[in-house]
This record gives structure tokens, sequence and C-alpha cells, in this order.
């Protein structure tokens, strides 16, 4: 049985006596501002309110997904979002709603690069790491894939998200601050399954040329090495 409780833009579903009804409070201003954050970003206004079911556990977001497989959130459209909120995990911000009202408001494209990218720019961290630092470290490490090989769906998930997810977030950042959120916005939207030639049109280079420059761009920024520690400890954890 879920509570629920209705603001601006979102109707909340949550259990009784749950860490997130103890929270609903800061849930709900967490929410709205990253909303707000979203919508001002992409200059886009969506007409209705999100269903945001706060879970007890990835197992019960799993069944609710309908594979069983234990998950920490999913977007559903047309506007569902399902995240865990327990002691140790608040998958809580932007990452889901941009999924929703990108899609919403401006298309779904076909590549999970794509679309987890423009979540992650908004996200801006991996685990309270900046997605340019995990970047930095794999191209340290030698362990960072070629965007040509990560753009394909197929292979997309052969990769791990520590890697895949951040890359895509710091690559969405490059594009938007290199042509602009309207022209990003033009690609999003017209994206098919010819990637490279999309990516041409809209941007008048080609996407080597882009991962090129993108590369050039994350090896001239001074990050810390006491980061790349911290990135170390946590892929042995």
């Amino acid at each position: 049985m879920w509570k629920t409780r209705e603001t601006k833009n979102y109707i909340f579903h949550y259990h009784e006596n749950s860490y997130a009804e103890q929270d609903i409070i800061k849930i709900i201003e967490t929410q709205e501002n990253c909303y707000e954050y979203i919508c001002e970003v992409l200059d886009v206004k969506l007409n209705k309110k999100l269903n945001y079911f706060l879970c007890d556990s990835p197992v019960e977001v799993g069944k609710l997904y309908g594979d069983n497989e234990p998950c920490n959130g999913f977007a559903r459209m047309p506007d569902g979002i399902y995240a865990v909120y327990n002691d140790q995990i608040k998958c809580i911000g932007y990452h889901e709603d941009a999924h929703i009202i990108s899609y919403n408001t401006l298309s779904r494209p076909p590549q999970n690069f794509i679309r987890e990218g423009l979540a992650m720019f908004f996200d801006k961290t991996w685990w309270g790491i900046s997605n340019f630092a995990w970047v930095a470290y794999f191209i340290e490490n030698n362990k960072l894939p070629r965007l040509c090989d990560v753009i394909e769906n197929i292979n997309f998930h052969e990769y791990s998200c520590t890697i895949t997810y951040p890359l895509s977030g710091a690559f969405t950042e490059y594009i938007i601050s290199s042509f602009g959120i309207e022209k990003y916005k033009e690609f999003y939207k017209s994206l098919d399954e010819n990637f490279n030639s999309c990516f041409q049109e809209t941007f008048g280079i080609s996407f080597d040329e882009a991962e090129s420059k993108f590369i050039k761009y994350i090896n001239n920024i001074d990050i810390n090495k006491d980061i790349f520690k911290i990135i170390e400890t946590e892929l042995e954890e």
C-alpha cells in the first residue's frame, strides 16, 4: 500500500513508516529543484506531473521493473520514476527526471550512450566524483574505450557502467559547452540509427574528430591525483 503526497510537479508514492516518509519534505525540495533546473536548461515545459515511487530496496525496484533484477532506479514512460530510498541508498536527484522530461519534450534517441549522457550531464558526478575526473583516470590507465564502440547499444552494456556513465556525461557536457544547448537539442531530436551522419550534419564535424578534441580537452584539465586514489579505492570495494 502506497501513501501519496502531491506537489507542484510530482505525485510522490512511498511506504508508511519508511525512510522516504521520514525524509519526504527533503525529497520534495530536492526533486522540485531538480525538475525546475532541468526544464530551465532544456528550455522545455512538461504539462503533467511525474509519478515518483520511492521504494525500500533494489529488490522492490526490480520487481516493479518486471525482470526481478535488483536495481536502484529507472524511468518508465510516460511519467513514472522508481527509485530506492533507504538508510544506505538514496537514489534521488537529476538522473531519472532528466530521462522522463527529455523523452516527453524532446525525443528518446535510440542510443543508450546519448540518453544516459544527458542524464549524467545533469548529475555531473558518479559516486560523488566528477565525470571528467573519471574519464581522466581511465585515460591515464589506458582503460577508456573508443566512443565509436560504446555508441553502439550492443557494446554499451559490455562495459562497466562505472566507465560508460561518467564518459557519456563528460562527453555530453563537452559537446553542449562547445556547440550550445540549442544545437545539442537539435541533435538529440534528430537522432536515428545512423548516428555518425546525424552527428556530422548537426555539428559540422565528424564524430571521430569530436572524440579527438574531447580527449585533448580532458588531458588539459588539471585534476588532483589524490582524486585518482579515491577512484581506485572505490573500484576496489
